[in-house]
């Protein structure tokens, strides 16, 4: 009995870190895309890059909110109508140098992206949320 929760454990922690770092490897490529889709679509930092979420995202998300580098977690939290409880631990309000993106499915956050505010704003295309 012992060696059976044994290896039920070992296997549900396997899965755990295989999921989170297979998760962490997505955001990184999904910031990537991103970062990449602002440099093409954007020749001027004073303008705001229109980013379609529906065309770059793989996930399932029912909004997106873009929030600046001086918002904080109180505004974060009124805007998504919802208390984001790992806003904090994921920097917002505390780093002033990132824009997030917070993807948002059934009141609960799916994704978030951390994007150097050095790439400008962010503005989702139509039919989606925006908030900065």
């Amino acid at each position: 009995m012992k060696k059976i929760l044994l290896f039920t454990l070992v296997a549900l922690l396997a899965t755990f870190f295989i999921d989170r770092v297979y998760s962490e490897r997505n955001q990184a490529q999904l910031q990537q895309t991103v970062i990449n889709e602002i440099k093409k679509t954007n020749q001027s930092k004073e303008e705001a890059s229109i980013l379609d979420f529906n065309e770059l995202c793989d996930f399932r998300w029912d909004k997106v909110y873009v929030f600046g580098p001086e918002t904080t977690r109180s505004e974060v939290n009124e805007k998504l109508g919802f208390t984001w409880s790992e806003a904090k631990a994921k920097g917002i309000g505390k780093d002033k140098k990132d824009n997030f993106i917070v993807f948002v499915e059934n009141n609960q956050v799916t994704q978030y992206l951390k994007i150097p505010a050095s790439y400008g704003t962010i503005v989702p295309k139509t039919s989606v949320a925006n908030e900065s």
